[in-house]
């Protein structure tokens, strides 16, 4: 009377590229060139050695950092890391007294040497300006200017 139920067919789906089966390839990849090599077949990296020059300027550059004495090793070494990326070092903060201090004796230092290559320097006067009679600063009877003809004139301002 009652029809039998059929069973739920199930797929499964196994992807490739996903878990075990990834590693496993390449893992056999990588026994594959091993056993190519020891057998004397010559692999991509062996035909030709590289050579890389910024390793080689870096390693040239330590080399020489190397036989500098102790200050000057670790300038050479803060400007050889920050050409690789890293951030300089801050200045260093002084108080406002001792910064205006160490600003008078290097100005009092530069007018020394000033004065040893060129001789004293005079300040020259600053010169006056003349002015018209109808300048916008020197007016009398409280107009600007002057008129001609029904047309106001003014001149301008001469800093």
């Amino acid at each position: 009377m009652s029809k039998p139920k059929k069973e739920v067919e199930v797929v499964v789906f196994n992807n490739p590229y996903k878990g075990k089966d990834k590693r496993s390839s390449l893992v056999e990849n990588d026994d594959n060139q091993k056993d190519k090599l020891k057998s004397g077949q010559a692999g991509p990296s062996a035909s030709r050695p590289t050579f890389d020059q910024k390793k080689a300027k870096y390693e040239i550059r330590k080399l020489g950092i190397h036989g500098m004495d102790k200050s000057n090793k670790q300038n050479a070494m803060a400007d050889l890391l920050i050409e690789l990326g890293a951030t300089p070092p801050r200045n260093k903060v002084y108080h406002i007294k001792e910064y205006q201090q160490m600003a008078k004796k290097k100005k009092e230092e530069e007018e020394k040497m000033q004065m040893m290559t060129e001789g004293k320097k005079k300040k020259k006067a600053k010169e006056k300006r003349k002015r018209d009679k109808d300048d916008l600063l020197n007016y009398v009877d409280g107009q600007t200017g002057f008129y001609k003809d029904g047309v106001q004139f003014v001149k301008k301002m001469k800093r």
